[in-house]
């Protein structure tokens, strides 16, 4: 055949034709993988392989009918921003959020919020496919309740029903209590344990469902409590590993039932199939395939990855043991001389050699390739070698050196704000001194104040004076006038008591005041004297090495 050509029907034979392999080199791994790749892909005649129909369970597909969609897998979801409020929105049952774009839900979402646009312009939406739900974020506080109230949405003119709630912020733990529900709202019960916990960092709680009584709280802190109050009760807290989400009407992985896409299957929850009620059949878990019901205990990966609890019991052991391990260093008394054994060997009792001659099988056996350099160790001589310090003591004053130098690290800035304190004091007792010095300063003489006869008022002096010219015929008014002057004098002798018992008050109140004040300066002329002597003292040293005994 010529390239280019059309091959006639006819003379199309498949068995004439094979695949050119040895056009390109490939390495073994690589074919290895194009191998198994292709017999997982292509599926053989059940005339042809009936053995392997009964060795591997039958495909999700082949269960259903042509209806089933296979929903392909999707790639890494984008990181939405840490500290924006997050409302996730859950579909009701046969809604598929595949037919509709992030585009139209946003525009659903705003004009069912009441919001202007220009004012959620900020918030971000983003759609996860393989659960069925889609998230609203935004990092305004007041915008969350319009968002979060929503029951309903208008998507290319049919009205559909959805469930927002607010999720928990990013770097929260979730804790979870087992028989602690008895009906009460998610609002009370986040209220209860604030209230009853008043230290513990609690921002969300609510329960697990209907069917459980278990109560799931969130901790912002790096590890959960160990135990909580609620209502008057004691509950231990447990590390909560969420489970895998499993689709018993698609038997799909990723989203569950009351979100499912698809209609709803008339199908066995158990087995997938379509059958009698009380037809007995093999039940089937859509997690990992084995013979039992999904979700069971049984089913080793009914929980989700990175949340295994007997994985993080090993890390912390780990983790501590290596911070509290000391390096190992080798000294003179891990090395006895051969003279000292013999004479440890003779002085010893006969029951201390039985002890002796029962341990020594065990030490035989775990020093076995180590024999010649124990050997060659114990002929050392060790006396011209000086004594090392053992770990305890250099840990302990390298301690001390870092907590001598931290401290020198802040000894500038304390003498810095004990000055400035010490300035601020030296003020405000200038000023306190001021104001006593006016208060004690002596009060003019008091003269008895001057009454002028109407009849001496001329009326120039009226006109100039802008007063009135009074009438000097005898009238009940001109007697009160002759008696003022005494009581004005009373009056003054009065104020003037009481001005002088308020100042001897003011007095004491500000030698009280300076003895306090008195007192602070000593105390910060005590501590800067005591970071003065820090300052100019040498450094700490390490302490010599004892020399070596013979």
């Amino acid at each position: 055949m010529v390239s280019g050509t059309d091959l006639p029907a006819t003379e199309f034979n498949p068995e004439e034709w094979s695949v050119v392999l040895n056009a390109r080199q490939r390495s073994p791994r690589q074919q290895s993988k194009e191998t198994e790749g292709t017999q997982s892909s292509k599926a053989a005649p059940a005339a042809e392989t009936p053995a392997r129909e009964t060795e591997s369970p039958p495909s999700v597909s082949s269960k259903f009918d042509s209806t089933a969609v296979a929903r392909p897998r999707l790639k890494r979801l984008p990181r939405l921003p840490v500290n924006d409020f997050k409302i996730v929105f859950r579909p009701s049952a046969g809604v598929d959020l595949a037919q509709y774009n992030d585009v139209e839900l946003r525009a659903a979402v705003v004009a069912k919020s009441g919001l202007h646009s220009v004012v959620a312009d900020e918030d971000l939406v983003c759609t996860n496919l393989a659960k069925n739900i889609f998230t609203v974020s935004t990092s305004c506080g007041d915008r969350v309740a319009n968002y979060a109230k929503i029951r309903k949405l208008t998507l290319r003119g049919k009205k559909l029903g959805f469930h927002a709630y607010i999720a928990p912020p990013d770097g929260a733990r979730a804790g979870i209590i087992y028989r602690a529900w008895n009906g009460e709202s998610p609002q009370d019960l986040l209220q209860e344990l604030r209230r009853a916990n008043p230290l513990l960092p609690i921002v969300q709680a609510r329960d697990m469902g209907r069917t459980s009584r278990s109560v799931l709280i969130h901790f912002m802190a790096e590890e959960l409590p160990p135990s909580v109050k609620m209502f008057g009760i004691l509950y231990a807290v447990f590390n909560f590993r969420p489970k895998v989400e499993a689709c018993l009407n698609c038997r799909q992985v990723g989203h569950r039932r009351d979100v499912c896409p698809l209609p709803n299957r008339l199908t066995c929850s158990s087995c997938g199939q379509k059958h009698p009620e009380d037809y007995p059949c093999t039940p089937q878990c859509v997690i990992c395939g084995d013979a039992h019901k999904t979700g069971d205990r049984a089913c080793k990966q009914r929980f989700q990855h990175g949340f295994s609890r007997l994985s993080r019991r090993r890390q912390r052991p780990q983790q501590e043991h290596q911070q509290e391990q000391p390096e190992f260093q080798l000294e003179k008394e891990s090395f006895p001389s051969i003279d000292d054994r013999n004479r440890s060997s003779r002085s010893r009792s006969p029951g201390r050699s039985r002890s002796s001659r029962s341990r020594s099988p065990g030490r035989n056996r775990g020093s076995k390739g180590k024999s010649p350099g124990r050997s060659a160790s114990q002929s050392r001589d060790f006396s011209t070698k000086p004594e090392k310090v053992s770990w305890a003591k250099q840990a302990s004053c390298s301690c001390c050196m870092l907590s001598d130098a931290k401290e020198n690290s802040k000894t500038p800035e304390t003498i810095e704000r004990l000055m400035r304190e010490n300035q601020e004091l030296k003020q405000q007792l200038a000023l306190v001194l001021e104001r006593l010095s006016t208060l004690t300063a002596a009060p003019p003489a008091s003269s008895p104040p001057l009454s002028i006869s109407p009849s001496v008022i001329t009326p120039d002096m009226a006109a100039k004076s802008g007063t009135d010219i009074i009438d000097s015929s005898p009238q009940p008014a001109k007697k009160k006038r002759t008696e003022q002057p005494e009581s004005s004098e009373d009056d003054f002798k009065s104020t003037s008591q009481k001005i002088r018992k308020e100042h001897r008050e003011l007095k004491q109140k500000v030698d009280l005041g300076f003895t306090q004040i008195a007192e602070r300066f000593n105390k910060i002329e005590s501590i800067i004297d005591v970071l003065v002597a820090r300052l100019e003292s040498p450094p700490h040293s390490q302490p010599s090495p004892a020399p070596s005994q013979p």
